[in-house]
């Protein structure tokens, strides 16, 4: 049986974090593909993430979603040990962790979705999604903080639709497997599979932890950011 083709896609309207070197790193670690999509899009703000991924998807079995605030840390961990442990799902999302009150029943910031019709459709559905409808439908006590963006259009396709409510099609994990905080790393930088970001100052937050851990900005190793400069030159 013939390993899945997984691709590792980010996006960005201007690069705000050294996010993009730690994930080609990773990406070339594993064997997966990396993309850091920078193109034009047609939609906007966050909706421009559904139209990259659909854009990219026919190209892998799996693509894995991460946001360009988000780094990896523990990088002997791969993402088929999520496929895996949700063999029959078309996506796989965490949830978030509960911060001072606030937190997500999912989180888009990272995911992973699989090449299937049902996800392509999925997508489609999220982007024709009226927010405003959200908005009136949202139970914040079920679902948690509302961020008025595409996490709570998947929400309510995942909760209102049928072609979606299915256990088969969702598989939501605890924050742990990979959208832990930076307050979640204790014990050193590789406690856990991925550091998420939220907030404004981004940049700012990655460099304290990066501070923290005695690490580069990129949140990778000294030598392979070094290493990192030029590497798209042709060789000798």
């Amino acid at each position: 049986m013939r390993a899945p083709r997984i691709g590792i896609v980010s996006y960005c309207d201007r690069v705000r974090t050294l996010a993009h070197v730690n994930h080609e790193l990773y990406a070339r670690e594993h064997g997966y593909t990396y993309i850091f999509d920078i193109a034009p899009t047609t939609q906007y703000r966050f909706l421009a993430k559904i139209e990259k991924i659909l854009k990219l998807l026919p190209l892998f079995d799996w693509v894995f979603w991460i946001d360009d605030d988000a780094f990896v840390m523990d990088r002997s961990i791969r993402l088929e040990q999520f496929i895996r442990r949700a063999p029959k799902a078309s996506l796989i999302m965490c949830e978030s962790p509960n911060r001072d009150g606030k937190w997500t029943w999912v989180s888009s910031g990272n995911f992973l979705i699989r090449n299937t019709r049902k996800a392509a459709d999925f997508l489609r559905d999220v982007q024709d999604t009226d927010l405003s409808t959200v908005a009136s439908w949202w139970d914040a006590e079920k679902y948690g903080h509302y961020t008025k963006g595409d996490q709570d259009a998947m929400v309510y396709q995942l909760a209102t639709n049928p072609s979606y409510r299915s256990r088969k099609f969702l598989a939501r994990m605890p924050y742990e497997e990979f959208n832990t905080r930076p307050e979640h790393f204790v014990a050193g930088p590789r406690e856990h599979f991925l550091v998420h970001f939220t907030g404004d100052d981004k940049r700012g937050m990655a460099q304290e932890f990066a501070a923290r851990f005695n690490l580069p900005e990129s949140l990778t190793y000294w030598n392979e950011l070094k290493a990192q400069q030029g590497v798209y030159r042709p060789q000798d």
